[in-house]
Formats: structure tokens, C-alpha cells, sequence
């Protein structure tokens, strides 16, 4: 199954599951998909039109999907390290149970 379509189905289970922490990092998931979907407005255009128009929004490829993911999985396990440094282990705790759940995402090597 497709990335997105496994994120929205995981996204409804974990909502219906009442399960903050994991709807949390989906969607924080899903939001760093959408953002490096986005495309750049052409600057001079002025700002009401680009609000109005519709733009085409940027394919991401397998690769790109796999990069992104990783990209969050690494930003959690390097927090989760900077907070055990700092002596907060319960903190650290969470943010690798949040990478591990990312983790889920990045295609399996075979």
C-alpha cells in the first residue's frame, strides 16, 4: 500500500484508538509530506492572486517519500539524544517511541 494511503488509514485507527501520541506523529508525518509538496508562488504575481489561484502541487517520488521519512525518523532520534544528555530520559523516551513509529514508514530493505 502506498505511503499516504497507509498514514490516513493508520490516522483514522489511532483516532478511533484515542491514541494522541501516535496521531500526533502521523500527522506531523503526513504535514512534512505536504509541505515538501508545495511549489513556490511566483513573486510577481501579487499576494491576492496567489491566494486564489490554485497551484499544482510537486510529485514526490518514492525516493523523496523515503527521504522525508527518514529525515523525521533522524530530527526524533537526535532530539531523544540531546534530551538524555540534558537529563530528561522520559522525554528522550517518548521521541524514540515516536521515530520508532516513523520508522514504520521507510520501505522495508530487502
Amino acid at each position: 500500500m502506498p505511503i499516504r494511503q497507509r498514514l490516513k488509514a493508520d490516522l483514522a485507527a489511532a483516532i478511533r484508538e484515542k491514541d494522541a501520541a501516535r496521531v500526533a506523529v502521523l500527522r506531523t508525518l503526513m504535514g512534512a509530506i505536504a509541505n515538501a509538496e508545495a511549489v513556490e508562488l511566483d513573486p510577481t504575481q501579487p499576494r491576492e492572486v496567489q491566494g486564489r489561484a490554485e497551484v499544482p502541487r510537486r510529485r514526490l517520488s518514492a525516493d523523496d517519500l523515503s527521504r522525508i521519512v527518514r529525515r523525521e525518523a533522524d530530527d526524533r532520534w537526535g532530539a531523544a539524544d540531546e534530551y538524555e544528555r540534558r537529563g530528561r530520559p522520559d522525554e528522550a523516551a517518548r521521541l524514540r517511541r515516536d521515530a520508532e513509529v516513523v520508522e514504520r514508514y521507510l520501505p522495508r530493505s530487502s
